[in-house]
């Protein structure tokens, strides 16, 4: 089982690694619980060739319990027992702009580029954003341009509804979103409306289904596992399982004490607090929804999906199937 979007997980690193630069935050305090879950790969985000290093070296010091995948090939080959990490980008602070970085990153592997969270920046608006439905800026459409010939893929989660039509009107290859439900299941503006996941289907991309409770429930204190599974059914009604994954949002094991570095993370996708983000966000992200609170309790995803009607071929696509042939797609495993 792949979860194609970590999340807050890297800033625990980065917080480890600045206290000890030969810290294993991953292989200590994230591993046991991402394999309790049924995980066996999953993708993490960098913002700058510092964060970059710091992935490395944990997979580097973990003797051979993580390793780097650049594709479905390796990944499905690693070596036997070991976990497989994938890593994307997010473009838009430090390597925006930046062509140069952005080809050396898809070179080393790097699988997809992010252009948003949740805030306007320079390359589009974030789907927090208070000053409206913006779209792409020209630095943006630049990007898009450039990733055409990338083997990285576009992830346009996080944006504005504006952002997402311009990307898929600007760019013409495969597409996905790494994190998000049903608007239709939880109105708010990072979820996603029907048309908008049918978009995604339409050019071959998939939708990773999120875990952070204020996308699962308008009442996200009670929010459950049976709510999510509300939204993957609605999702599975409209497209099928072809076009479903998952992309838990964790911050790492259920707690209910919030890192600093959380908080911080909130208050910068929600500077004015116009969604809660900075208000109650770190809070709702110390644990996922009742039933499946945190990483090693992904499993139970699948096992209600199953209860909810779903085959072992339909469960095998969002586990994982689904989102490696999109990587198979955009990175050809003859090409490692």
């Amino acid at each position: 089982m792949i979860n194609n979007y970590v999340g807050p997980t890297v800033g625990l690193v980065m917080d480890g690694h600045r206290l000890d630069p030969t810290a294993q935050v991953l292989r200590r305090d994230h591993l046991p619980a991402w394999r309790a879950g049924g995980l066996t790969g999953a993708v993490m985000q960098v913002s700058d060739w510092n964060t970059l290093g710091m992935l490395m070296s944990e997979i580097h010091r973990s003797e051979g319990e993580i390793v780097f995948v650049r594709n479905r090939s390796e990944f499905e080959n690693r070596p036997p027992g070991s976990f497989g990490l994938f890593l994307s980008v997010e473009g838009y602070t430090s390597f925006a702009g930046d062509f140069d970085a952005l080809h050396v990153l898809a070179e080393l592997g790097v699988i997809a580029f992010t252009f948003s969270h949740n805030v306007q920046n320079v390359l589009c608006t974030g789907c927090n954003d208070r000053a409206g439905e913006g779209g792409f800026t020209h630095l943006g459409k630049a990007t898009l341009k450039e990733l055409e010939s990338s083997p990285m893929m576009v992830d346009l989660v996080h944006m504005s509804r504006a952002s997402f039509w311009d990307a898929l009107d600007l760019y013409d290859g495969d597409v996905f979103v790494s994190h998000a439900n049903s608007d239709a299941i939880c109105p708010h503006t990072r979820n996603l409306t029907d048309d908008q996941i049918k978009a995604v289907a339409e050019r071959n991309g998939v939708i990773g289904l999120t875990t952070y409770r204020g996308y699962v429930s308008a009442d996200p204190y009670a929010a459950t596992l049976s709510d999510l599974l509300d939204h993957a059914m609605h999702m599975y009604d409209l497209v099928g399982a072809e076009h479903l994954s998952i992309g838990a949002d964790y911050s790492g094991p259920a707690t209910d004490e919030v890192p600093p570095m959380l908080r911080t993370a909130m208050e910068g996708a929600d500077p004015e607090n116009t969604y809660g983000l900075g208000e109650v966000g770190p809070d709702l992200y110390t644990r996922g929804p009742k039933g499946i609170e945190d990483a090693s309790r992904l499993n139970k995803l699948l096992v209600g999906l199953a209860e909810r009607g779903l085959d072992h071929r339909e469960l095998d696509l969002i586990a994982g199937g689904s989102y490696l042939a999109m990587v198979e797609r955009a990175r050809p495993s003859v090409n490692a």
